[in-house]
């Protein structure tokens, strides 16, 4: 059995509004193995992006752990909390706005040594430097550069360079290449891949693209409206999807041949749940084809139906895996 480095248990971050509980993340569990890469998909709003920063404390959980290597770093008497969160770093959307614009490539990469480890050399922090950016493919005559001088392609990179600084175990990749044109993504993708195979990261990669995700992921987990309603490995989700939502989302993607042109296609209808305090019971029963009675009243627990696929959906009730 491989060894699972991040656990996250009842994890929950409500935002408050005038209206209420804006719930952006509901009682997702999760487990992340060693060397793996899970990805998250969903529409844009589900809450993707929110779980990722929750899970690496950016912003504060409502409520749940975050256990990594074990030890629960959202709690604030946890001894090694400050030194586990260094093994944790992101990569951002935006290569732009994600980087100082006063700050030239050897700075922005060199800023998170020399507040973590202010007593290393300035010599041995050039020699870092340098070998960062040599090992994303950086150019060395690019090091006293700023960032609007360089491409959405090269941006990343200092943000991939910068996310390694401090030799982390796991990152959250958080849409890394939604913002590059599609021969950038192939070439930050790849890297991504050769970085993991040599070193042993462990990702999240949050994404919306699904050509990408499979790409790229061991297991893929599908959210909706802030909550987890599949979960399996990649191969499976693609070959048997069993909720309704991933189904459509799988039918959403574009299949350049013209034997396609006459496939049957699910197609999401109706009106999106509201986010804010929402009834109990599975919040895409508005827009599911399958919806019945028993959609509502309670929730719905992610169950396992088959080894490693979990699904949230009465549709399965009763075919959980013995356990």
């Amino acid at each position: 059995m491989r060894e699972i480095l991040i656990e996250a248990k009842s994890l929950k971050k409500y935002f408050q509004t005038a209206r209420g509980n804006l719930h952006a993340v509901d009682d997702v569990d999760l487990t992340i193995a060693k060397g793996s890469t899970l990805g998250v998909v969903g529409e844009s709003g589900c809450g993707k992006s929110t779980l990722g920063r929750t899970i690496l404390n950016l912003i504060p959980a409502t409520s749940g752990e975050v256990l990594f290597h074990g030890k629960n770093i959202l709690d604030p008497k946890e001894p090694e909390r400050q030194q586990m969160r260094k093994k944790m770093q992101m990569i951002f959307q935006d290569p732009y706005a994600s980087l100082n614009p006063r700050m030239s490539v050897s700075e922005i990469i060199a800023d998170p040594i020399l507040v973590n480890e202010p007593k290393i050399p300035r010599s041995e922090v050039n020699e870092r430097v340098e070998k960062l950016m040599a090992t994303v493919g950086l150019a060395k005559r690019m090091i006293n550069a700023y960032p609007h001088e360089l491409d959405g392609g090269r941006r990343q990179r200092i943000g991939v360079a910068r996310a390694l600084a401090l030799n982390p175990e796991f990152i959250v990749c958080d849409e890394p290449v939604s913002a590059l044109d599609v021969s950038i993504q192939a070439q930050i993708l790849n890297l991504l891949m050769d970085l993991q195979e040599e070193h042993g990261y462990t990702y999240m990669f949050i994404t919306h693209d699904l050509s990408v995700v499979k790409h790229i992921s061991n297991e893929i987990a599908v959210m909706y409206l802030g909550q987890c309603v599949e979960r399996a490995p990649s191969d499976e989700l693609f070959e048997h999807p069993l909720h309704p939502y991933t189904k459509a989302l799988l039918d959403a993607i574009p299949v350049a041949s013209l034997k396609n042109r006459n496939k049957d296609r699910t197609i999401i209808e109706g009106e999106v749940t509201s986010p804010i305090d929402p009834k109990p019971g599975c919040r895409f029963a508005a827009r599911c084809p399958y919806a019945s009675g028993r959609c509502a009243g309670e929730a719905i627990p992610l169950k396992e139906v088959a080894p490693g696929h979990h699904v949230a959906c009465v549709l399965h009730e009763g075919t959980e895996k013995e356990l």
